[in-house]
């Protein structure tokens, strides 16, 4: 890697959570670790196989060992040797660390990108990091947020009075009746009409938005 390349934060190591190593993601993670990068070799963009050399909870239940799977590929730069308390659990044609892993400290790094669409099974990858290793339980819910968004408005605005300004458009009528709900009358929304809007757009305002608020 070119020096003065961007780096991950170091505190990041020191946190003693899971960490989740994306293609550069990997690459600089041993540099920092003590490992070595070096461009020059063969580059992979596109559809590659990965091989599965040993288990690990990265893909328990998805990928078997022995076995190969499609992933999607975009590097040039590889790493060349990995830093101490690292394995290699799966390989590619032109990518020998395309998996990895300091079981140790929970450290899982991919050369291949499981976030698109064109790595078949990314998204179980990414649920097996974030339930399985990392222990999220995916209980999050946009009716937990809401109920949270009107409860930290409340706990800010306390007695106070609040102007918004309402364009009419899906942030500001968000923001608007999330307001509304938390404080009540105690919010007043601004719209200037402007002439520059959508015709209809005042009108189609009024309608969708709750008839208790205050323009």
């Amino acid at each position: 890697m070119d020096a003065g390349s961007p780096r991950a934060a170091e505190e990041a190591f020191k946190l003693g959570v899971p960490i989740l190593a994306i293609c550069y993601g990997q690459q600089t993670m041993q540099v920092q670790l003590g490992g070595v990068v070096e461009g020059g070799h063969a580059r992979e963009f596109g559809r590659a196989d990965v091989e599965i050399k040993k288990a690990s909870p990265l893909f328990e239940g998805v990928w078997d060992v022995g076995a190969r799977y499609p992933v999607w590929m975009s590097h040039g730069d590889r790493v060349t040797k990995l830093a101490e308390g690292f394995e290699v659990v799966a390989t590619s044609e032109n990518a020998p660390f395309a998996i990895a892993v300091d079981e140790k400290r929970k450290y899982y790094t991919t050369m291949f990108h499981p976030e698109v669409v064109h790595t078949p099974d990314g998204a179980k990858l990414l649920k097996n990091f974030t339930h399985r290793i990392a222990g999220m339980k995916g209980d999050w819910s946009m009716k937990a947020f809401k109920a949270e968004a009107i409860a930290r408005i409340r706990e800010q605005v306390g007695d106070g009075k609040v102007i918004c300004g309402l364009s009419g458009g899906v942030d500001s009528s968000v923001a608007a009746v999330l307001i509304h709900e938390a404080i009540g009358d105690q919010l007043t929304c601004v719209y200037v009409d402007h002439g520059m809007m959508r015709l209809g757009r005042e009108r189609a305002s009024r309608e969708a938005l709750p008839r208790t608020l205050q323009y």
